[in-house]
């Protein structure tokens, strides 16, 4: 048996393993969750477990207190959604022709990064992002910090909670936005 090998099968192969994606050098997907974050900083705000239609209510509060002025920054988290629901998508038009910057993640949500900010943000999550089981809305600004956060436990079973803790909303908020260091966006300083 000849032990020989191949010249231009090794260079072959070299240039093969320098165009090959290399799964080892991509950035560990996100595991920071936003519930997570929020839960941990005020525990009391947590409320017991609910489902998905009960908890559109009061999704929708912390979206009409959004609406209210005072915010310059919404962040929303949807789940399960190839795009924005269209009573959602009205709202943050409202905020962003009120010149509120309005980001939303999803895990099947087209990306969408207008340069002049005259729409809002829309951008893919990961699969393995731990926000792709999670649910939020964050409404943010100078005098304002309130957030409806929630995260699946099941088919239709929420871990959720609605807190106006400046520590909570904050920490949150970071989550969110350290996913979109490409966006330099920060969560408004508190007055």
């Amino acid at each position: 048996m000849s032990t020989e090998v191949d010249p231009s099968a090794e260079l072959r192969a070299a240039v093969l393993r320098l165009r090959a994606p290399q799964v080892s050098k991509r950035a560990p997907a996100p595991t920071s969750s936003v519930f997570g974050r929020a839960a941990a900083a005020v525990p009391a705000d947590v409320r017991p477990p609910a489902s998905r239609d009960t908890l559109a209510a009061r999704f929708r509060n912390v979206e009409t207190t959004a609406l209210m002025s005072g915010t310059t920054m919404v962040l929303v988290v949807v789940p399960d959604q190839r795009e924005v629901p269209a009573p959602l998508r009205r709202s943050l038009d409202l905020l962003v022709a009120a010149k509120a910057v309005a980001v939303v993640l999803g895990p099947d949500i087209p990306r969408d990064v207008p340069a002049d900010r005259s729409r809002p943000i829309t951008l893919p999550l990961r699969g393995d992002d731990a926000l792709a089981s999670e649910w939020a809305l964050l409404a943010l600004g100078p005098t304002k910090r309130v957030a409806f956060l929630a995260r699946r436990r099941a088919d239709d079973e929420w871990d959720w909670m609605i807190t106006r803790d400046a520590i909570a909303v904050h920490r949150a908020g970071t989550a969110i936005l350290e996913r979109l260091p490409f966006l330099r966006l920060r969560v408004p300083v508190l007055d």
